[in-house]
C-alpha cells in the first residue's frame, strides 16, 4: 500500500516531464509511420505497453484496495447494526426478567398477607401503600382503599409482622393512616413474656417509648411487646416491637425504655385494614 502511494506521489511530481516524454513518443511514432521495415505503431507500442501495463495494475491494485476497504466498512457496519439490535433484545429481556421477578414477588406477599388475613378472627381488608409523608412533625402513608370499601377513621391497620398504625383521615378511595412511630399514637400494649401492662408511644422517628414502667416491674432487653386490645382499636395479641434499650427515668419511679417496631414502614407495600370496631380484649 505504501509503494501505490510513492508512486502516486512521483507521477504528481513530474507531470510535465512524463507530458514531454508522451509528445516525445508522439513525434516519434509520426517519423516511423513513412519507413516500411517498421510496422506502424510497432515502438510505440512497445513503449507504451512497458510504461502503461506497470500504471494499469497499479491502478487496479489501487481500485483492488478500495473495494477492500468498503467491503470491510459495509461488514462492518453490518456487525455494528446486529449488535445494536441484540444490545436492544437484551435490554428487553432483562425488562421482562425484572417485571416477572416483581410479579412473583408481589404474588408471594400477597399470599402471605391474604393468609394471614383468613387467620384473624375479624374482618379487614387488603390495601396497597401508595403516598409516604415525608414531613418530619407528620409520619403518615396514604393507603389505596377508602369510603367506597368500607374503611372509616380510627381503625387499625396491621400486617402479618405487627402494628403499623391507625387511620385517621377518609376519603372516598383513599386513607391516611397514622403510623405508630407518630408522636400522636399511643398503643395500650403488653410485655408478652411477665404480661407487664403500659403504652407504646411514638417517638417520632422510626421507634417507641414504652411508657408507665415502674422500677420494680419486669421487663428485659428483647422482650417482645404486643397490643393489649383494650383501646378499641387495635386487635389483642398484634406485635408492636421489640425491647431494645432500658434505663432509670429522671423521676426513678418510671423505668425509661425504648422499643424497636416489629414493622419496617420503609420495606412494607401492602397493609390490612381491620373493618370491625370495638376490639376489646377477652375478661
Amino acid at each position: 500500500m505504501r509503494s501505490q502511494k510513492n508512486v502516486v506521489s512521483f507521477l504528481k511530481k513530474n507531470q510535465i516531464i512524463i507530458a514531454s516524454l508522451a509528445l516525445a513518443l508522439f513525434s516519434l511514432h509520426l517519423a516511423l509511420t513513412g519507413r516500411q521495415e517498421v510496422e506502424r505503431g510497432f515502438i510505440l507500442r512497445e513503449i507504451l505497453s512497458r510504461t502503461v501495463s506497470p500504471m494499469q495494475r497499479l491502478m487496479l491494485g489501487v481500485q483492488g484496495s478500495v473495494k477492500g476497504v468498503w467491503s470491510g466498512y459495509v461488514n462492518l457496519a453490518n456487525v455494528s447494526e446486529e449488535n445494536e439490535r441484540l444490545r436492544k433484545t437484551l435490554t428487553l429481556v432483562n425488562e421482562d426478567n425484572l417485571r416477572l421477578k416483581e410479579e412473583i414477588n408481589l404474588a408471594e406477599r400477597l399470599k402471605s398477607i391474604l393468609e394471614y388475613k383468613d387467620q384473624l378472627p375479624h374482618k379487614s381488608k387488603a390495601a396497597v401503600i401508595i403516598g409516604f409523608n415525608k414531613e418530619p412533625w407528620a409520619r403518615t402513608v396514604t393507603i389505596d382503599k377508602g369510603a367506597k370499601d368500607g374503611i372509616a377513621k380510627d381503625l387499625a391497620v396491621i400486617n402479618p409482622i405487627g402494628v403499623v398504625g391507625r387511620v385517621i383521615d377518609v376519603n372516598t378511595h383513599t386513607s391516611q393512616v397514622l403510623l405508630g412511630s407518630d408522636l400522636r399514637s399511643n398503643i395500650d400494649v403488653i410485655v408478652q413474656r411477665s404480661r407487664i401492662k403500659g403504652v407504646a408511644e411514638g417517638n417520632g422517628t422510626d421507634g417507641f417509648l414504652l411508657k408507665y414502667i415502674r422500677q420494680i416491674d419486669d421487663v428485659r432487653l428483647g422482650d417482645i411487646v404486643i397490643t393489649s386490645g383494650l383501646s378499641g382499636v387495635f386487635p389483642k395479641g398484634v406485635a408492636v416491637g421489640e425491647v431494645v434499650k432500658i434505663e432509670k427515668g429522671r423521676d426513678n419511679f418510671f423505668k425509661s425504655i425504648e422499643v424497636r417496631p416489629a414493622v419496617n414502614i420503609h420495606q412494607t407495600e401492602e397493609v390490612l385494614v381491620i373493618t370491625e370496631t370495638g376490639l376489646y380484649a377477652e375478661e
